[in-house]
């Protein structure tokens, strides 16, 4: 009687996964062509309507320490969901220079007064909100001690 042999296949198979694969990294290629990542602004609300101007241009400074402000159609200093009047405003530009410059103070060896804050303020205003009224906004931070700031607006598409 013939003998059967032992090399019969064990029941492993062994699928070729490169053409899943290429449709896995297509679809990933797809959906992230697809998705905007910077719908989302720092410090964006539903409540400020930012001024739309044609020639509106993206900042390149990558400023690490960076206070996001608004300012609604009166032209008051958001904080959170509050509206602060201008002796609060004051208030808190002060409170945000004293931070600011404490945290630096604990950064660095020398005990050097900081005049001038390295903090870049962005503004965001609503439209509405008066040129006066950011003026006078822009004053109140540089009495604290910031000096550097950028005006957020979008840009008018044709």
């Amino acid at each position: 009687m013939p003998r059967r042999s032992q090399t019969a296949t064990s029941g492993v198979l062994n699928p070729n996964l490169t053409p899943l694969l290429d449709v896995v990294l297509q679809l990933i290629t797809f959906f992230m062509m697809l998705v905007h990542f910077g719908t989302r602004i720092e410090g964006a609300t539903k409540a400020i309507r930012l001024p739309v101007v044609p020639a509106a241009l993206p900042t390149s400074d990558l400023t690490f320490d960076r206070l996001m402000v608004t300012l609604d159609a009166e032209g008051h200093l958001m904080v959170g969901n509050e509206s602060l009047d201008d002796r609060a405003a004051t208030m808190w530009w002060t409170n945000q220079a004293k931070l600011r410059r404490a945290g630096l103070d604990a950064l660095s060896a020398s005990n050097a007064a900081i005049d001038n804050l390295p903090t870049l303020v962005v503004f965001r205003a609503d439209r509405e909100a008066s040129y006066g009224v950011i003026r006078r906004t822009l004053a109140q931070a540089q009495e604290a001690g910031f000096v550097h700031f950028s005006l957020v607006t979008l840009r008018k598409t044709p």
